[in-house]
């Protein structure tokens, strides 16, 4: 995630988004919200909190959808460790 924004910005910013919407996300934008999950090296998730999103399953909603775009990208770990260092 780029340093610059944080976990109240990337919540508001996921919570907006509609299925279709995450299925379009340019690929940059998506690299911009993903950070390395702590403790877990080259695994890659967004930071997400309920009380931001309509309900539990709106939040599981948004988490799959992201996670499944950003499935999508390819060589992955090397964009990140490119973002990691601008």
């Amino acid at each position: 995630m780029n340093n610059n924004i944080d976990l109240k910005e990337l919540n508001k910013w996921a919570s907006n988004l509609s299925i279709e919407d995450i299925e379009n996300l340019p690929e940059e934008e998506i690299l911009t919200y993903a950070m390395e999950r702590p403790g877990h090296t080259d695994q890659f998730g967004f930071m997400l909190e309920l009380p931001y999103f309509k309900s539990q399953e709106h939040l599981a909603e948004v988490t799959h959808a992201l996670m499944t775009r950003l499935g999508k990208i390819e060589n992955l770990k090397e964009k990140m460790k490119e973002l990691k260092w601008e």
